[in-house]
């Protein structure tokens, strides 16, 4: 009876045994195994579905055809890395130039630009701000103006254009005033990309003549080439036929004035300047003529687009109108 009944304890012990083992197989499948298995299902189809995603793209790349690269330097032409401020000032003398008016005052300042919502990437983006105080004979000659100052290739927005109306010319002995503008515009430079320093914009500004440069930054000579010396400027090589009948002492000393200043009486050949490093066209008519105007005659007698000359060009030199 009582071996029976330790007999009856094993086999009970051991079918407690047997549920607690299925019971735990049981939870561990569910609890365990079963989500592992749902999680991997959902792997491979997430991944099947990502695979189809990439080919398809890739497909798509293969067919968009190759766009061109465009190098630093050509963007620095439009946002630089300084403020490049002899640049807006050569825009603002070639824009006098053709507008025919009088540019009275040039101001500029840097200044850090504050967007009204924060923009990634533009936290150091940094605005040349530009007045120009400007007399014109007319409306057209603003218009002219301005349109040459957003001819430049920099990235830039007009911020204020003021001007002042004249009277109302009402008799033909009243003369004409002058038209007082005031324009003011903003270009942009990012100094914070220093290492895109090496691509910047050459500048093709003379430096200062025995004068303390007024502008921030570049003085025209910082990133010249290293192998170009500094070649001084040479007197332009003038040939002159001269037939002057001597009359007086006046006639005769005409005869012997210098053709540099391209007012000799009977000149035949029109004297040349081969352009050196530090001209401009602006200095070249001071050069011959003295004077401002002397721009546009060496722009029309060499059908020039623009006011714009390069080292070793040889430019014909007119005489004076």
């Amino acid at each position: 009876m009582n071996s029976m009944t330790k007999r009856q304890k094993e086999i009970a012990l051991i079918v407690l045994a047997i549920v607690f083992l299925l019971a735990l197989a049981a939870y561990s499948y569910l609890s365990v195994y079963a989500p592992a298995k749902a999680a991997r299902l959902q792997a491979e189809q997430t991944l099947s579905s990502e695979r189809d995603v990439l080919m398809a793209l890739q497909t798509q790349l293969k067919e968009v055809p190759e766009g061109e690269k465009i190098s630093t330097s050509e963007l620095q032409q439009k946002v630089s890395v300084e403020p490049l401020s002899e640049l807006i000032v050569l825009q603002i003398e070639q824009a006098e130039l053709i507008s025919n008016s009088l540019v009275k005052d040039i101001a500029i300042a840097e200044a850090p630009v504050v967007l009204p919502v924060p923009v990634e990437g533009l936290e150091n983006l940094q605005a040349v701000q530009t007045t120009v105080a400007v007399e014109v004979a007319d409306y057209k000659s603003i218009t002219t103006f301005i349109k040459e100052i957003e001819a430049m290739d920099r990235i830039m927005i007009v911020d204020s254009i003021d001007f002042s109306s004249n009277k109302e010319v009402t008799s033909a002995d009243q003369e004409k005033e002058l038209l007082e503008v005031s324009l003011g515009f903003s270009a942009y430079f990012r100094p914070d990309l220093i290492a895109l320093a090496d691509t910047l914009p050459k500048v093709d500004a003379p430096a200062p003549a025995r004068k303390s440069n007024p502008l921030p930054q570049n003085d025209g000579t910082k990133f010249a080439d290293k192998e170009e010396e500094a070649v001084p400027a040479k007197e332009a090589e003038v040939e002159v036929d001269v037939n002057v009948n001597v009359e007086n002492d006046d006639s005769a000393s005409a005869a012997t004035t210098p053709a540099a200043n391209l007012n000799v009486v009977g000149t035949t050949t029109a004297p040349t300047h081969k352009v050196v490093k530090g001209d401009t066209l602006f200095s070249i008519a001071i050069k011959y003529y003295n004077m401002k105007d002397g721009m546009a005659w060496i722009q029309r007698a060499n059908n020039m687009r623009d006011a714009n000359v390069m080292i070793g060009q040889t430019l014909t030199i007119p005489k004076r109108p």
